[in-house]
């Protein structure tokens, strides 16, 4: 009887240390994966630092120009167009002022002449105020005159008027266009004032090429 007894207070006991032991077990492994999180959360990841580095770098912004630079720009460009227009109409009206056998077509060349040169000075006078710098180079305007000099007679004031007749249609055409792309009022009124003239070329050209072929 005390050995059963004795057994069963010892598979008791044994049950009771089992059972404490599972859950020592159990509680143990609970709170391990907290401790784990614990560690994860106090070191962050490699990633995750330099993320964090780049967010505290400041961000490297490359300046743009701006609108009063690209403004200045636009116009030396339009003023640099129109001055190279009126030195290669003017270096061919000189040379028609002498070798245009019409005398209407000299008068038409001396016309050509000064308004050019007029209107050069308003563009030389606005590139000063605006700092654009200006080149006198015309070596398409030579060519021209090159072409123009081998000519004589009816048939250079044919080639000169033909000539002025294409240049002051073209200019025309691209002018339009830098008045829609202007930003400065100064240009748009250049402009504005520069195309009724080279319009009357044009016009003036044709009448005389007509009144040649008649």
């Amino acid at each position: 009887m005390d050995t059963l007894q004795n057994h069963k207070g010892s598979r008791q006991f044994l049950i009771a240390a089992l059972v404490a032991a599972a859950l020592s077990g159990c509680a143990t492994s609970r709170e391990q994966p907290p401790a784990a999180n614990a560690n994860v959360a106090a070191a962050p990841s490699a990633a995750q630092s330099i993320a964090q580095e780049a967010k505290a770098r400041p961000a490297v912004t490359r300046a743009s120009p701006s609108p009063e630079a690209s403004s200045k720009k636009n116009t030396a460009v339009i003023l640099a167009q129109i001055h190279q227009a009126n030195l290669k109409e003017i270096a061919i009206g000189k040379m028609a002022e002498g070798k245009a056998s019409a005398s209407e077509v000299r008068a038409y060349a001396d016309q050509l002449v000064k308004d050019h040169m007029n209107v050069d000075h308003m563009v030389v006078a606005m590139a000063q105020k605006t700092g654009a710098h200006l080149h006198d180079s015309a070596a398409r305007g030579k060519l021209v005159e090159q072409k123009l000099n081998s000519a004589s007679g009816g048939g250079f004031d044919r080639s000169f008027l033909q000539r002025t007749s294409s240049d002051n249609e073209r200019l025309i055409r691209t002018l339009q266009q830098e008045r829609e792309d202007a930003s400065d009022d100064d240009i748009e009124a250049l402009i504005d004032n520069l195309i009724p003239i080279l319009e009357q070329h044009h016009d003036l050209a044709q009448i005389l090429m007509k009144k040649e072929q008649a």
